[in-house]
């Protein structure tokens, strides 16, 4: 196997092979797939300190992770972004050891020191590979900041779901809030994977997204020129460039909630949903995921739904699975390895203590 450390201006060059191992990845990511990761790149990330560890076997790509640092006060980190939900490398289902140890070597010549590899699936195959990896190689490591994740895979169908899955207080809740909404007027459920319809549908998700509390705090993606060509650039497309699905709830042929999946393999990654406050009390958010779990499971159009938070999620309780996520943190250090990793992890929870710490008292302050 070779290695090359690759800059931010050399990635155009990268996508076929990057595309052929996503198509091979023993684990789907698609936060590290070209056409999500490239509008990343292009719209809002655009610092030159971005560089790309890649592990080939002959010509053939077989690990790849975005990272970036280190600098002097912190960690190398593997790359992540507001919009970036998974960090897990891209590795070659056919070899996922030996293109992690290759890796893990290729990271200690960038840094001998430590790494971070935030919001990976820690009993995912990747992230296992690495750590056996790691540990063939008497490198320390732990899982800091783990949190559930929910997922949902077509294990029954639909209905067979529900009754399993959700109490009958809640059955009788969601029927009753589609009701209620069917009295104001038709409401209808359509997906579109590409063209005109998903162009309308992303349309529809920026418009409502921004009128919503995203729009008031200024975080909704329509907010800021950079952010809406991002998701005109990852969302939109034909049908052989597109990577997403859009969802949308309809009343009397008006969207009211839109849901996007993109993917990554035959994996779904529901990265955005946002729904017409207007019809909150109607729980137009929550019935537009009712019909998306209806789809997925009755039509199988994907192996599994990832819900792409970084905590709660609407689906909670409605999907039937999580799974569990967390930062891989590492040290490549020849000396004193054990007590630098220790160090790092202590300094990270203090940091993320603080962080609690501030955000209450500025929620007590303006309350």
């Amino acid at each position: 196997m070779r290695v090359e450390v690759l800059s931010r201006d050399e990635l155009s060059g990268l996508v076929p092979a990057w595309e052929g191992l996503c198509a091979r990845a023993v684990e789907n990511n698609v936060y590290y797939a070209p056409r999500y990761a490239l509008a990343l790149i292009k719209n809002i990330d655009r610092d030159g300190n971005l560089r790309i560890a890649t592990v080939w076997q002959a010509d053939t790509l077989v690990a790849l992770l975005p990272f970036k640092g280190p600098n002097i006060s912190a960690a190398a980190r593997a790359w992540q972004t507001d919009y970036t939900f998974s960090c897990t490398p891209l590795l070659d289902r056919a070899c996922p050891l030996a293109a992690a140890t290759a890796l893990v070597d290729l990271l200690r010549t960038i840094n001998a020191g430590e790494w971070v590899v935030p919001t990976a699936n820690i009993g995912g195959p990747a992230c296992r590979a690495m750590v056996e990896a790691l540990e063939n190689d008497n490198r320390p490591n732990r899982i800091v900041n783990s949190f559930q994740r929910a997922v949902v895979e077509p294990a029954s169908s639909f209905d067979e779901h529900m009754h399993l899955h959700l109490p009958s207080k809640r059955r009788r809740d969601l029927a009753r809030s589609r009701r209620r909404l069917e009295e104001l007027g038709t409401v209808a459920h359509e997906s579109h994977r590409s063209g005109e319809g998903l162009d309308r549908a992303v349309a529809a998700f920026l418009k409502i997204e921004s009128s919503g509390w995203k729009g008031r705090r200024g975080t909704a993606l329509a907010c800021d020129a950079s952010t809406r060509q991002f998701a005109i650039d990852a969302f939109t497309g034909d049908c052989e460039a597109s990577i997403c699905r859009a969802d949308v709830l309809t009343l009397d042929s008006v969207p009211v909630a839109v849901g996007l999946t993109v993917f990554s393999g035959d994996t779904g990654f529901t990265v955005k949903g946002a729904y017409d406050e207007t019809y909150r009390s109607y729980s137009v958010g929550l019935l537009l995921e009712v019909e998306v779990l209806r789809g997925f499971l009755n039509d199988r159009w994907a192996s599994r739904l990832d819900g792409a938070t970084n905590g709660a999620h609407v689906v909670d309780g409605l999907w039937s699975s999580t799974l569990e996520v967390g930062d891989l943190m590492f040290s490549l250090a020849s000396r004193y390895a054990e007590q630098r990793l220790y160090l790092l992890a202590l300094a990270d929870k203090a940091k993320k203590t603080f962080k609690r710490s501030a955000k209450a008292l500025a929620a007590r302050v303006a309350g």
